[in-house]
């Protein structure tokens, strides 16, 4: 039902976003979280219209594409090269979870890959997590082998009550990648990707389950899902 309803949301261009109909338009992180809902349906067997997927899928490489336009856009100062197209000065966070995504549809952009790299520090630990799975999935082990080191800074360790937790900054939490559950949960999946074995994970695990503030949910249906 759930997998039926998104299909029939999907607009016009292959995204997602709030409307359809009259004013459509299809958001980014919008069209990233459904897509990547619909790619975990069909690996669990769930049927999809043909084409659905694949457009969704097409929508985020126009837009990565897009983003690396704006990005080659700025000199080394930080300065729009050309004022009158559009340009960013960094990979952001959604960069980084469009990048996830597409890895998990088997879609590689190095140019892409090298500048969320090089951008690293601009990303919450939340988009930290999203490359990190993505390179761990494209095999990129130095890489990877960074993202973990940066994201280890942010790991706090309870030894009382045997739990860890990620502290995040306390100024982002409105910003769809301040949810602290959100970015526990895809921590607590790079981790059992990368380190298997590793001390942190199952405190994870305790921190998260002792949290819940509704008793078998937590704040949304999409943190309760991750």
């Amino acid at each position: 039902a759930g997998v039926n309803r998104l299909q029939e949301m999907q607009l016009s261009d292959g995204g997602w976003g709030w409307f359809s109909g009259w004013g459509e338009q299809s958001t980014p992180h919008t069209t990233a979280v459904i897509v990547h809902g619909l790619q975990i349906a069909k690996q669990n067997d769930a049927a999809l219209i043909p084409g659905v997927l694949e457009r969704g899928v097409e929508w985020l490489k126009q837009y990565q594409n897009e983003q690396l336009r704006r990005l080659a856009n700025v000199d080394e100062a930080g300065n729009p090269i050309d004022k009158n197209k559009q340009y960013k000065r960094f990979a952001d966070n959604i960069d980084a979870m469009v990048y996830m995504v597409l890895a998990d549809a088997d879609v590689k952009n190095d140019t892409m890959r090298d500048r969320l790299y090089k951008d690293r520090t601009k990303l919450a630990v939340y988009g930290l997590a999203n490359f990190g799975l993505a390179l761990h999935k494209q095999h990129e082990t130095d890489k990877l082998a960074m993202i973990m080191r940066n994201i280890s800074q942010y790991v706090v360790e309870d030894n009382e009550n045997q739990t860890a937790y990620l502290n995040l900054p306390q100024n982002i939490w409105w910003y769809w990648y301040g949810s602290e559950f959100e970015a526990n949960a895809y921590y607590l999946k790079l981790l059992a990707a990368v380190e298997p074995k590793s001390a942190v994970a199952p405190r994870l695990v305790k921190y998260l389950i002792n949290n819940r503030k509704h008793a078998t949910y937590w704040n949304s249906t999409r943190d309760t899902a991750l």
